[in-house]
């Protein structure tokens, strides 16, 4: 509604944030461990925040690019739009809900286990909004 601004900073505010939570982890000399931890279900809980954002951004784009549609007729179509991007996500927010509680928590899990549910899980956002669509 604030023309995709209210999204830019959100979005902004989590990027810098878990930018600097990593960073703190390679100062500590503890980046490996960090990472296995954070992107076996960060994978896709990120990806999906970001799709997520490109909704918030479609309504914007209703509102500021009307193209030949009124304001409000365009800024509907953005929210309908919007909202069919947001409902593409919540399988993939439980699926990271899933493997937070029951799988992150493992950290004594060999390496090469969690390398795969990360590819798995950039695999299957990639296929389902990239390659699929």
């Amino acid at each position: 509604i604030f023309a995709g601004l209210g999204t830019l900073y959100i979005v902004m505010q989590n990027a810098i944030m878990l930018g600097s939570f990593q960073y703190f982890f390679y100062e500590q000399g503890l980046l490996w461990e960090s990472v296995r931890t954070i992107w076996i279900h960060g994978t896709i809980e990120i990806s999906v925040i970001i799709v997520a954002a490109c909704a918030g951004l479609v309504v914007g784009k209703g509102i500021l690019f009307p193209g030949t549609f009124t304001r409000l007729t365009s800024f509907v179509q953005g929210v309908k739009a919007g909202l069919k991007i947001v409902i593409s996500t919540v399988p993939f927010f439980i699926i990271a809900g899933f493997l937070e509680g029951f799988v992150t928590r493992h950290t004594e899990m060999p390496d090469w286990i969690a390398i795969i549910i990360i590819s798995l899980s950039l695999g299957l956002i990639l296929f389902y909004y990239v390659f699929y669509p």
